[in-house]
């Protein structure tokens, strides 16, 4: 009967701890993959890791809306961030509004 109990509860354990704490975090994994696969935590930081060049994600939420922020993203002119942000009109629009939602979420 212990051992019976002790197995319900392990299951149980591992399966709150394989779910994710709210809602939110689970809607985030694309914008996660993406950040990290365009590299933009070479100059910004997210949740304490990641370069300085740049704002951080939170200073970027704080200061620009999310208009600034798509046109910073599809950048083809290059003048924006002192000329150092780099263009990502190679993402689809989905994957662009996936950023922004992701860096700016609508109120």
């Amino acid at each position: 009967m212990d051992r019976t109990r002790l197995l319900i509860a392990v299951v149980l354990l591992s399966t709150l701890t394989a779910l994710p704490a709210n809602s939110e975090e689970a809607d985030d994994g694309p914008a996660r993959k993406l950040i990290n696969s365009q590299g933009c935590k070479a100059c910004h930081t997210l949740e304490g890791d990641g370069g300085n060049v740049a704002d951080s994600f939170a200073e970027i939420r704080a200061n620009f809306s999310r208009a600034e922020i798509r046109l910073k993203l599809v950048n083809t002119s290059g003048k924006h961030g002192k000329s150092m942000i780099p263009d990502f009109s190679h993402l689809s629009q989905e994957e662009l509004e996936t950023l922004v939602s992701f860096i700016q979420p609508e109120p």
